[in-house]
């Protein structure tokens, strides 16, 4: 039986705070508690009243519920993740979710998954007019909505069909991240710690431990050097690191006194300094961090920190990090609630390591949401009362993260889990947030506490909820790109000579057209800059 304790505990939480719109009180017609429709209104199939409704569409989104759509009848939708379809994750979608997505609200749901890195199939059969919903990150598709493969999604309807979704988000997490020119392109999911990601070094602290080594007595890069040297002559076969696109991040305070973030090996041709004043724009590939951070890579790679098979073999450094074969990963705050690694290696310990010095950036208030085709925006409504239901409770959330009680997962006494199944169903990371986590009873509370409070001494992204529209410079960037994935990436890891090959990498990046690259960020930088 489940306990009826932790929804309880996790309701009262909840209703601690209402989110009325990212941080903006005057977004999107938010008015105070009279503008924000409540769990009843839409749960019970009640109309909404509202005084800020006055003309007659004002009173047909008044009436707009949860029940209201549901009443519309039976419709097919298509949910595309990404991930691995195992054989109990596919029984799962087709009948345990299915059935009870079609009992509830009326939606004939088809899952398909498709295997990470298909960004730019998503990308095709979007321009090709294929009708479904997606995961959506706007670091992996932010021309997506300048190019009209996505719905824009209405705030008042979100207001209106998500407001469980709005309380498990908290108050402090909107919608200005999924924002393009003002509209809404995307439905954010999950409610965690975002800041300081690849900001630090996640390290299994086990093998430091053998080595007569804690995580928390490393605070400067010298240390640092010495805990690697003295674990590479103890495990000469162990895997330094799984991938190193991070460095330029965790590093940050031995490349340069700019504080900006570096998507993990992924061009970024221009970037602002975030605690810098005004609007300046600059070119990475020319900064002194870049070049500090080729050099400093080379060093590792001479001394076998960073695997060739890197470029040869991307997925080499995953899997031998998730086998426990592996000593560091990049940083995110979930590595101190983290458990995955206990299934490869009882005895893993995770632990993080931030650098004297190292001021922890929050550039999102998500990861990972939801984002719908353009050709099926006509049934963003029906979308919507799928993932409010998805967070009306705790059971709700337990059913979508954990699959079905007594099959997939039972209660323990303590109200804890115990899977009975390895089997992602929809990913736990994904869904992820704090009102409705189960921890796992090997994480400490003092673990939990770090975890829940790891934002606190963060500091917002000047650049956040910016979004760079590249179609005026489309030829451009992908000749800029080509230059990229042949010099600048593979010298940036430490495995083509810097010396050597530098200078000839930046003319490719003139020839290819980089100045007219960094004249429009900065004209679009700064024109958003100026009206935020």
């Amino acid at each position: 039986m489940k306990k009826k304790w932790i929804a309880t505990i996790v309701m009262t939480a909840m209703l601690c705070g209402l989110l009325v719109g990212c941080g903006d009180a005057g977004e999107a017609g938010s008015s105070g508690s009279g503008g924000q429709p409540s769990m009843s209104d839409v749960t019970d199939g009640e109309n909404v009243e509202d005084s800020s409704f006055g003309g007659e569409d004002d009173q047909r989104e008044a009436a707009l519920t949860t029940q209201s759509v549901v009443d519309k009848g039976v419709i097919k939708l298509r949910f595309i993740f990404y991930g691995d379809m195992t054989a109990r994750r596919e029984e799962y979608f087709k009948t345990d979710f299915h059935d009870r997505v079609l009992n509830d609200l009326n939606i004939d749901l088809t899952v398909e998954t498709l295997p990470w890195g298909s960004a730019n199939n998503v990308a095709t059969m979007l321009a090709s007019g294929e009708a479904f919903a997606c995961y959506w990150n706007t670091s992996s598709g932010p021309d997506w909505p300048s190019k009209g493969y996505l719905s824009p999604i209405d705030y008042e309807m979100i207001q209106a069909l998500c407001p469980n979704l709005i309380q498990a988000r908290g108050e402090n997490n909107g919608f200005e991240c999924v924002k393009y020119n003002g509209e809404i392109y995307g439905i954010p999911f999950g409610n965690k710690p975002y800041s300081g990601s690849t900001q630090a070094f996640d390290v299994r602290n086990d093998i430091l431990r053998g080595c007569g080594y804690e995580a928390s007595d490393i605070h400067t890069y010298d240390q640092l050097m010495e805990v690697i040297a003295a674990v590479h002559e103890k495990y000469p076969n162990l895997r330094i690191l799984r991938s190193s696109g991070f460095l330029a991040n965790a590093l940050r305070t031995e490349l340069s006194d700019q504080v900006f973030g570096v998507a993990d090996l992924s061009p970024t041709f221009a970037y602002v300094d975030e605690l810098e004043e005004g609007d300046q724009v600059y070119s990475y590939y020319e900064s002194e961090t870049y070049k500090n951070i080729c050099r400093i890579s080379a060093e590792w790679a001479e001394l076998g920190y960073i695997s060739k098979d890197e470029l040869t073999n991307p997925t080499q450094g995953v899997a031998d990090w998730e086998s426990g074969n592996c000593l560091f990963c990049y940083g995110m705050p979930g590595a101190y609630i983290s458990t995955s690694l206990k299934m490869a290696n009882p005895d893993a310990e995770e632990k993080l390591i931030v650098l004297d010095g190292i001021q922890k950036i929050k550039g999102n208030d998500y990861d990972w949401g939801i984002a719908i085709s353009a050709t099926d925006g006509e049934h963003t409504d029906r979308w919507l009362t799928l993932f409010n239901w998805m967070y009306q409770d705790q059971e709700h959330y337990n059913f979508c993260v954990y699959g079905v009680e007594g099959k997939d997962f039972v209660y323990n006494e303590d109200g804890t889990i115990n899977r009975l199944c390895a089997d992602s169903f929809i990913d736990s990371w994904f869904m992820e947030a704090i009102p409705y986590n189960i921890y796992d009873p090997s994480i400490s509370q003092e673990s939990i506490e770090l975890y829940i409070n790891w934002d606190n001494d963060a500091v917002t992204a000047k650049s956040t909820g910016f979004q760079f529209d590249s179609s005026p410079v489309s030829s451009e960037l992908a000749m800029m790109t080509a230059v990229y994935d042949e010099m600048l990436k593979p010298m940036s890891i430490g495995l083509l000579d810097f010396d050597k090959n530098y200078a000839d990498a930046v003319k490719q990046l003139k020839d290819a057209g980089l100045d007219a690259y960094l004249a429009e960020y900065q004209r679009q930088f700064t024109e958003w800059y100026e009206e935020k």
